[in-house]
């Protein structure tokens, strides 16, 4: 690399990382503002429901981890518990917003997977504001941006293994992604057999720490969802909030797809498999908060829409 390539590359670098720390700045401030400060009481009736075991179902074992590690931090420092969840929200967040920065340059440039990351504090802004938001999210959704780059990577199953086992400690949306990583391999010729049994592999590890709390837990009396069949849904609410977080990226992904990769492609997917584990659980649908999921996939769609290749381009290659 010479002088002039090397000063315009710690340049751009520097300003990428300024805007990347400016959009973590961004979510930060808005969710202190409407989660950690706007929903206190809240969050102090439900931490203590949970370290007390008596938090309605799915809240409790989802939840149990991560309320457990903050009691503990907030006992060593001797903080009050508000200073432990900004302080968690903080650092969450900071790993979210890089994690996704990765996964963008995955598919695009610089500058477009900055606006890529632009778009998910736009998102995260909206969402702040309509729903509360759990401690275990960020945390949750980063790794998953990781695990995603790390199958787009074409990385050895058994680290895939151990990642999805750490992601289970705050999340269990990872999941289908062991039955898309089998689908992958597939397309890219290798054979079936071995790759089944090493996606059955992937499946456990993904969901062995969520059943695992679950099983130390035990069930619970109430449960916070779970009596809306589909019958009974506000289908008036379902499409006022889900088709603007769903229509916009769905036609992004329609007018390119042959620019799409094969692992963004797939991982469509995952908007039928949640709508259809909702359903099957009698879960409400229309809370866009269940489906942070999809918010990567959304991103990686629209950068791929923003970057403008060249004559002869049909599809932007990984990034370094």
């Amino acid at each position: 690399m010479t002088p002039g390539r090397r000063t315009t590359f710690w340049t751009e670098t520097r300003v990428e990382l300024a805007l990347v720390l400016g959009v973590a700045c961004w979510l930060i401030s808005a969710h202190w503002q409407h989660v950690d400060i706007g929903k206190l009481g809240d969050r102090t009736r439900l931490h203590a429901e949970v370290l007390d075991r008596a938090a309605p179902d799915p809240y409790q074992y989802k939840l149990w981890i991560i309320e457990s590690a903050l009691d503990g931090v907030a006992r060593v420092t001797g903080q009050p518990m508000k200073h432990v969840w900004m302080a968690n929200t903080l650092l969450s967040l900071l790993f979210l917003v890089f994690a996704h920065q990765r996964w963008m340059r995955r598919h695009v440039g610089r500058r477009e997977a900055l606006l890529g990351t632009v778009l998910l504090g736009a998102l995260g802004n909206a969402l702040f504001v309509l729903y509360y938001l759990h401690s275990y999210e960020f945390w949750g959704v980063g790794l998953f941006c990781l695990l995603l780059c790390a199958i787009d990577e074409d990385r050895p199953w058994w680290m895939l293994a151990v990642a999805f086992l750490l992601t289970g400690l705050v999340w269990e949306k990872h999941a289908a992604l062991a039955v898309l990583w089998g689908l992958l391999q597939l397309q890219r010729g290798r054979p079936l057999l071995p790759n089944l049994l090493r996606g059955f592999v992937l499946l456990a590890a993904a969901l062995a720490i969520p059943f695992g709390v679950r099983l130390l837990l035990g069930p619970t009396a109430e449960l916070v969802d779970g009596d809306t069949p589909i019958t009974a849904q506000s289908w008036w609410k379902v499409a006022w909030f889900q088709l603007p977080f769903i229509v916009p990226f769905a036609a992004m992904l329609a007018s390119t797809w042959t620019r799409q990769s094969a692992w963004v492609k797939l991982l469509w997917v995952y908007l039928p498999v949640l709508v259809a584990a909702y359903v099957s659980q009698s879960y409400i649908l229309h809370e866009t908060r269940s489906f942070w999921a999809l918010v990567p996939v959304f991103t990686a769609t629209a950068v791929v829409w923003f970057h403008r290749p060249g004559p002869g381009a049909t599809q932007p290659g990984p990034q370094p």
